[in-house]
């Protein structure tokens, strides 16, 4: 730097700035390769997020079921749509809350009460009058979030098995109907499905 004073100031003003520049341009490479690193390292690998997804799972589950049983007033075990209903247009938000933050936007009471019955297939434990605390739960879990695409192939799946059940059934009725229309009573084959 003295050396460079002699020739003039304008020269020893370029050095200071190339230095510092430099050392700033040193440290900012650095700084970044090590937060990076941090960066990299402070994701959580895929067996954590499973195991948190679990064990948030578990936890709402837990947090449903004590909601849904301070709804069973008869200590039957059951939820009666109209106890449904009640909590669903309560002052407090709690049960709209809770199911608005799995992602069920519910806006009556019977028509939940229907989708339930569908998915619990048990006419024990669900019905469109009341649902077993327990399927309730497990019903809630399973519509809980956005529809994926597996869960909407597997619509189309059904409708396409469906369609399928009708049509044979469409067929059978035509053979029925021609039978009955030419009198031939001797062999019905209604035994095919």
């Amino acid at each position: 730097f003295d050396s460079l004073v002699l020739v003039g100031s304008f020269y020893p003003s370029c050095f200071i700035l190339f230095i510092g520049f430099y050392q700033i341009a040193v440290i900012n490479i650095l700084t970044g390769i090590f937060v990076d690193n941090a960066m990299k390292l402070a994701v959580p690998d895929r067996d954590h997020r499973a195991l948190k997804l679990k064990k948030d799972d578990e936890e709402t589950r837990k947090e449903l079921l004590e909601l849904f049983s301070e709804f069973d007033t008869r200590g039957t075990g059951m939820v009666t749509v109209d106890a449904f209903e009640k909590h669903l247009k309560a002052k407090n938000g709690k049960l709209q809350a809770q199911l608005g933050l799995l992602g069920l936007p519910v806006n009556g009471a019977a028509n939940f009460f229907r989708v339930v019955e569908v998915l619990c297939r048990d006419g024990r434990l669900c019905n469109e009058k009341e649902a077993n605390i327990l399927s309730l739960v497990d019903s809630c879990m399973q519509l809980k979030g956005q529809a994926s695409n597996l869960h909407l192939q597997c619509v189309a799946g059904d409708l396409l098995h469906l369609a399928k059940m009708i049509q044979e059934q469409n067929e059978l009725c035509e053979m029925l109907n021609e039978k009955l229309a030419t009198g031939d009573f001797a062999y019905l084959d209604v035994t095919r499905t």
